[in-house]
C-alpha cells in the first residue's frame, strides 16, 4: 500500500536527520512509529475495558427519582409557538 503524507518541511527534516542517525531509511522510521501507535491502546478503549469490569455507577444524586414522564413532555407548550 502506498501513502501520501504532507508533512511541514521542518519536521520532514528533524525526522531524516533522525533517521539517518538510526541508520534507516524515512520509510522505516515512519512505519515503525505508526507501528507503535497502532499497538497503542486509546484512553477511550483503555475505560470501555475498565468498565467491563467494574460495576457501573448510575450517576446523578438521586438517580431513581424519576417516576413518571408525560407522554407529550417534549410537545411545544401553548403560547410558545410562535418562538419555534
Amino acid at each position: 500500500m502506498s501513502v501520501t503524507l504532507d508533512i511541514p518541511p521542518h519536521i520532514l527534516e528533524r525526522a531524516s536527520k533522525y533517521a539517518a542517525s538510526e541508520g534507516i531509511s524515512l520509510d522505516t522510521l515512519i512505519a515503525r512509529t505508526l507501528a507503535t501507535l497502532g499497538n497503542q491502546t486509546h484512553p477511550a478503549e483503555q475505560e470501555l475495558s475498565d468498565t467491563s469490569q467494574k460495576t457501573i455507577q448510575k450517576m446523578g444524586l438521586m438517580p431513581d427519582a424519576v417516576l413518571y414522564i408525560a407522554d407529550d413532555f417534549d410537545a411545544i407548550p401553548e403560547g410558545f409557538e410562535d418562538y419555534i
